[in-house]
């Protein structure tokens, strides 16, 4: 019976120091850790602001959490902060990766986008257009077409000067030139009538030429057009298999240097991306493999810059919020993530910083 008498209050005395302990810990402030990567993560005036800081920050007021934020250089710091108990969470723009996973929880994703590439826009306009007209492979296509027009005038002279010297008569000079003169004019079909050749061989030469300047002629246009285009089709990198052949940059440590060593392309390592895209404005490399969203706010915010972004993406990611193996925040954040996701003021948010892409 004393037992009995004792038990009531032990128990309200237990249950007491549960709730006080619970409270203690819902009241401790979780450490954010963040870095800077515009838009989902900078610092404006001082505050940090961005499509990943809105989002934890309604993700905090529904689950009645305080915070602080804490700066790191890195993704890599971020997670190894996470992955030691220095920081409860990370968030930014993180790729979900496998080797991230096998060290870290993640949310379910919060945004979908992947590896972009960025490269300088190719030059265009009526200077282009001179500088491939002066080109060496032009120039090249021009003086054999010369020479193949010479070289059928000069058959057709020295087979009609003696039998047509009305038309092919004369001196060498004069001679030659109303050769081709004729081959020039047959070969593009115009064909005034002035000159045309009688002699059975003559004629069976024009009558070749007719044909074979159809071939030529084709022949002769693709090289202008090639010509034209090749400054840009040497200079441009259209996608992931130019990648091999030019000087690519990226920023050390990330999922995108992860994928270019997978994928056994050699790179330039830079420590953010700020000096990867300045970098490629300047030309010390040819193309930046980086987070897509974030080199084109980048490139949003310098619109003088003539660097673009490929649309096709070099490999699709998601980014989500990382956790410690194990941590209790994880489903109660995927279950908030959930509600703001799905919302239209939430994509409204993400609008605001990106744009209507």
């Amino acid at each position: 019976m004393p037992y009995a008498d004792r038990s009531p209050p032990s128990r309200l005395l237990i249950t007491f120091l549960c709730l006080l302990i619970t409270g203690l810990a819902h009241a401790e402030p979780l450490t954010v850790a963040v870095k800077s990567a515009p838009p989902f993560s900078y610092q404006e005036e001082g505050k940090w602001t961005g499509i990943s800081i809105d989002l934890w920050d309604q993700l905090a007021g529904q689950l009645e959490q305080d915070y602080q934020l804490r700066s790191y250089q890195s993704v890599s710091e971020m997670l190894e902060a996470v992955e030691h108990g220095q920081a409860d969470v990370a968030i930014g723009a993180i790729s979900v990766t496998a080797d991230r996973e096998r060290r870290l929880d993640f949310t379910q994703p919060m945004f979908r986008a992947g590896l972009g590439i960025a490269t300088p826009s190719s030059p265009s306009g009526w200077l282009t257009t001179l500088q491939g007209l002066f080109s060496w492979k032009f120039l090249s296509a021009v003086t054999a077409l010369v020479l193949v027009l010479l070289a059928v005038g000069l058959a057709v002279w020295l087979l009609e000067r003696r039998r047509n010297p009305e038309q092919f008569g004369g001196s060498i000079r004069e001679g030659i030139g109303s050769g081709f003169w004729w081959s020039a004019v047959t070969m593009t079909t115009v064909g005034y009538g002035d000159k045309a050749p009688v002699t059975p061989a003559g004629r069976a030469i024009g009558l070749i030429w007719m044909f074979a300047s159809i071939i030529t002629i084709s022949g002769f246009t693709a090289a202008i057009a090639s010509s034209v285009t090749v400054n840009q089709l040497q200079t441009r990198v259209s996608g992931v298999a130019d990648l091999p052949r030019v000087k690519v940059g990226t920023v050390d440590g990330t999922s995108a240097s992860h994928w270019l060593d997978n994928q056994g392309i050699a790179y330039r390592p830079y420590q953010n991306i700020e000096q990867v895209m300045q970098g490629v404005a300047q030309g010390r490399v040819d193309a930046v493999v980086y987070d897509a969203p974030v080199m084109r706010y980048m490139l949003r915010q310098n619109q003088d810059s003539d660097v673009l972004v490929l649309p096709q993406l070099a490999r699709e990611e998601s980014y989500a919020i990382a956790v410690a193996n194990g941590s209790q925040l994880r489903e109660p954040l995927d279950r908030a993530l959930l509600g703001i996701l799905n919302d239209e003021e939430w994509r409204g948010v993400v609008t605001r910083y990106l744009g209507a892409e």
